[in-house]
C-alpha cells in the first residue's frame, strides 16, 4: 500500500492536508517482523510510534512469578502502539511481540512531536486516540475486577469479533490467529478455567474454536452470557 494512502485512511492523521502528509511521510518508515520476533521489550527506551499496516501484535507485561498479562492485541491497519514514548520518553512499560508477519510503519518520538508542534490537527488526532485507549482500558479493568471468567471470555471474543470481525455466511470469524494462552492472559484467567468455558461454548455452539481460527456462530447467545 502507498505510504501516502495509507495515511490518509487511519484516525491519527484523518483531517490534515496532503501537504501535510507527505511531509510527515517523509519521516516514517517501514520495519519487517517475523512470527514470534520481539519488537520491544519492557525496560526498552521509548524512542519510536508504531503503526500496524498488516499482521498482528500482543502488548503484554510480565509478572513478578514469570507469568504474561496480555494488555491488548492489535491487527487492524492504522493501530497505533507504543504512544507513551511519545509523551514522556521513558522506558517501555510493557513488552510487544509479532504473533505473525507483521509489517509496521514507525516515526521517532522527537518527529512526531515537532509535526504535532506544526500541524495542530494532529496533536488533536492523538489526544483523541489516547482518550479511546485510557476509556478501553478502564473498561477493561472493569471487567477483570466484576465479572466472572465465563462473562470476561464472552465479552472479550464479541470485543475482537467486532475489531477483527469478517462475516461468512451468518457466522463471523476472527480473523486473528489466537492460543488459548493468549485467551486466557487477555481476561485474566487461567488457562485451565479459559479451555473449560471455550469447550463449553463450543459445545452449545456459540462458537467454533480450531487451529488458532475462532469463529463466533451465535453472538446473540455470547451477548446474553454476558448479562447473565
Amino acid at each position: 500500500m502507498n505510504m501516502l494512502r495509507f495515511l490518509q485512511e487511519i484516525p491519527l492523521f484523518q483531517a490534515l492536508s496532503v501537504e501535510q502528509l507527505r511531509s510527515i511521510s517523509k519521516d516514517v518508515l517501514p520495519r519487517k517482523y517475523g512470527q514470534g520476533e520481539v519488537i520491544f521489550r519492557e525496560g526498552d527506551p521509548g524512542r519510536v510510534l508504531y503503526l500496524v499496516q498488516s499482521g498482528q501484535v500482543r502488548i503484554y507485561v510480565n509478572g513478578l512469578d514469570g507469568s504474561e498479562t496480555s494488555v491488548i492485541l492489535f491487527g487492524r491497519p492504522g493501530d497505533m502502539f507504543g504512544e507513551l514514548a511519545v509523551i514522556d520518553g521513558l522506558p517501555r512499560s510493557a513488552t510487544a511481540v509479532a504473533l505473525d508477519k507483521t509489517l509496521l510503519y514507525t516515526i521517532s518520538r522527537e518527529s512526531f512531536r515537532l509535526h504535532m508542534q506544526r500541524f495542530p490537527q494532529l496533536a488533536l488526532n492523538f489526544m483523541k486516540e489516547l482518550t479511546h485507549r485510557v476509556r478501553y482500558n478502564t473498561r477493561q479493568m472493569d471487567s477483570l475486577a466484576s465479572l466472572p471468567v465465563s462473562q470476561r471470555l464472552a465479552r472479550k471474543l464479541l470485543e475482537l469479533a467486532q475489531d477483527y470481525g469478517r462475516l461468512e455466511a451468518d457466522s463471523v470469524i476472527i480473523d486473528m490467529t489466537l492460543t488459548q494462552a493468549n485467551l486466557a492472559s487477555l481476561i485474566g484467567a487461567t488457562r485451565e478455567s479459559t479451555n473449560k468455558i471455550l469447550r463449553d461454548f463450543r459445545e452449545r455452539c456459540l462458537i467454533w474454536f480450531e487451529y488458532g481460527r475462532i469463529t463466533i456462530l451465535d453472538a446473540d447467545a455470547l451477548r446474553a452470557e454476558v448479562t447473565a
